[in-house]
């Protein structure tokens, strides 16, 4: 037996109507926010009938304080679910008579969508019964196998199986002292035992933390919250401790902490496939600490991947989290045609460029210098103007005695810069 709990009109989220139903069984499928569809086979032990089995749902909702609720139990969960949504109260459908109790109900119950409502429209069917009564080889001639979908469904014939929702995963540790505690090496020994806690439920259920949250319940009643981001996933407690310390020590809360509580944002383990040819990579856990201890040393922004921005100026990017992949994924196919690679000297060199009918001739920088014997160019670029504007010239230049550069003009100051060699 299957059986529906519809909780029409009233703001119940689906993790309450999932809570709700996982008192009676934890085969159940969360249908819509509002429906949830029970599978009660086996259950017949415990209730003495099917009416009191439902009478049972309907008291559980409205000890939730949801007086409205709608329990239908029937056979198949097609007809659990269609008459829920129809009918107030209990329903129960027996065994064989499912198209006979959905026939008088309005077609709309089947979720139609445009086009197919305004076609049954003009086919004049109006109740679940039109459409179940229609022969099953001309319906499936004009609509195909949707066509048959929806005739087994207005007779009450299931269609897919019940597919379980999970319960939700909430992944928390909490810890509350005696004592106020101060300092970041007693509270160490705190975040260890609440860590090691958090770290272990999360391998047990085959997951890692791509986050943690920090909250410390300091002695003034204040709140201190850190939020903390990994480079990588990780469930080990020794590389989150690490991390919350180093984020502490650059942020501490400021007074004595009275509790504290640390919540995990699971994501699924990785699965690592490693090769015996590829180089030997670090740890991610060892990988994460190294990059939290650039974050400290460095000043803020200063730590990271670089990123190209989706931008016309030239060499704009800024600083994103380190993510290295697979040394495999990197690999690439060996060009058909050799590299040429623009080694960008950082800052450009500033340049002093004789020209000649408005093209460079010769260019003297930091250990640049000769005539220029080949030229390309000029490219011209310019943005940003709403901003903080840029305009540029540049030409690649080779000189006579040697060496192929990148120098632009910067239009705006009037100055000449060597960008980089080609090499």
């Amino acid at each position: 037996m299957y059986g529906a709990l519809h909780s029409p009109g009233y703001l119940l989220d689906g993790s309450a109507l999932l809570e709700l139903a996982r008192e009676f069984t934890p085969r159940l499928e969360l249908s819509a926010a509002d429906l949830a569809l029970l599978d009660l086979h086996g259950l017949g032990r415990l209730w003495p009938s099917s009416e009191a089995l439902g009478r049972a749902l309907l008291e559980g909702a409205h000890a939730r304080g949801v007086p409205d609720s709608r329990v239908a139990l029937a056979w198949t969960r097609a007809a659990a679910r269609l008459v829920v949504r129809a009918r107030s109260g209990l329903t129960l459908v027996p065994p064989g008579r499912e198209a006979v109790i959905l026939a008088p109900l309005p077609l709309g119950l089947l979720g139609l969508a445009d086009e197919q409502r305004d076609l049954f429209r003009r086919w004049g069917l109006q109740t679940l019964g039109d459409l179940a009564r229609l022969p099953a080889m001309g319906l499936a001639e004009r609509l195909g196998q949707e066509g048959l979908r929806l005739r087994r469904l207005a007779r009450g014939e299931d269609d897919v199986p019940l597919v379980p929702t999970p319960p939700p995963e909430s992944f928390e540790a909490t810890l509350e002292v005696e004592w106020p505690v101060e300092g970041l090496e007693p509270l160490s020994f705190l975040l260890a035992r609440v860590l090691e806690s958090l770290c272990r439920a999360l391998r047990g259920r085959g997951r890692q933390a791509a986050s943690l949250t920090l909250e410390l319940r300091l002695v003034d009643g204040r709140r201190h919250h850190r939020l903390l981001r990994s480079a990588t996933p990780s469930a080990e407690p020794r590389t989150w401790r690490t991390l919350l310390l180093l984020d502490l020590e650059a942020h501490p809360p400021g007074d004595g902490v009275q509790a504290l509580t640390v919540r995990a944002e699971p994501t699924p383990a990785r699965i690592l496939q490693h090769s015996l040819l590829d180089p030997a990579q670090p740890s991610p856990e060892r990988l994460a600490e190294t990059l939290a201890r650039f974050h400290e040393w460095t000043a803020e922004g200063r730590a990271g991947a670089a990123v190209l921005l989706d931008s016309h100026r030239p060499g704009a990017f800024v600083l994103g989290s380190f993510a290295p992949g697979s040394v495999g994924e990197a690999r690439l196919r060996p060009p058909l045609w050799p590299r040429v690679a623009l080694r960008v000297f950082r800052p450009p060199l500033p340049a002093r460029v004789a020209l000649r009918d408005g093209e460079p001739v010769h260019v003297t920088a930091t250990g640049v210098r000769g005539a220029v014997g080949e030229r390309a160019g000029p490219w011209r670029a310019s943005g940003d103007w709403w901003d903080v504007a840029w305009s540029r010239e540049e030409w690649d230049v080779a000189l006579v005695g040697g060496g192929v550069y990148r120098i632009f003009h910067d239009r705006l100051r009037g100055s000449w810069f060597v960008e980089g060699e080609v090499d």
